[in-house]
């Protein structure tokens, strides 16, 4: 929850702005995904644990501003290396 919260403050404007770029044409929840600390819950567990959306959504956010990397890499490190 703690990665969550850190991701709305800072990944959501990212999202935002990649979003009104024209990125995830077709994808109604990728605009939603961290706008709250739940959904952004729910997108760290797609992302990290599943590992089913890297490519989809991480990616781009850390394509349109690199130092988000940091976010997903330490939700990442904390199940790998706190779990």
């Amino acid at each position: 929850t703690v990665w969550a919260i850190i991701a709305v403050e800072l990944i959501n404007p990212t999202v935002q702005r990649v979003a009104d770029e024209g990125g995830w044409e077709g994808c109604e929840r990728c605009r939603r995904a961290f706008a709250s600390v739940f959904m952004a819950n729910i997108t760290l567990f797609q992302t990290v644990v599943a590992g089913d959306s890297w490519g989809y959504m991480a990616i781009p956010v850390i394509e349109s501003n690199p130092p988000t990397a940091i976010i997903f890499v330490g939700a990442l490190m904390t199940l790998v290396f706190g779990v």
